[in-house]
């Protein structure tokens, strides 16, 4: 195996585990900040593992503005005043 291999199935894997760490510790259900945690977790996971692959940037910029707008978009999201 190619260490690229190597390093794309161990940050697979280190993802799910963080998103099964972080699903596990929710107790009030998917709240605004237990989203951004959530959300945040898979859009850099997800962001590593493109990093890694060989698909060249054309294909892979797309993306990547995609996963900067969901992280923006996260990170404004604001708690509901009651």
């Amino acid at each position: 195996m190619k260490t690229t291999s190597i390093a794309l199935i161990a940050i697979s894997v280190l993802t799910l585990l963080a998103l099964l760490g972080v699903f596990r510790n929710m107790k009030s259900g998917f709240g605004p900040f237990n989203l951004k945690v959530y959300g945040i977790t898979l859009v850099m996971g997800i962001a590593a593992i493109l990093t890694l692959t060989d698909l060249p940037s054309d294909k892979t910029a797309p993306v990547f503005g995609l996963l900067g707008a969901i992280a923006g978009y996260l990170f404004g999201l604001k708690k509901e005043k009651s």
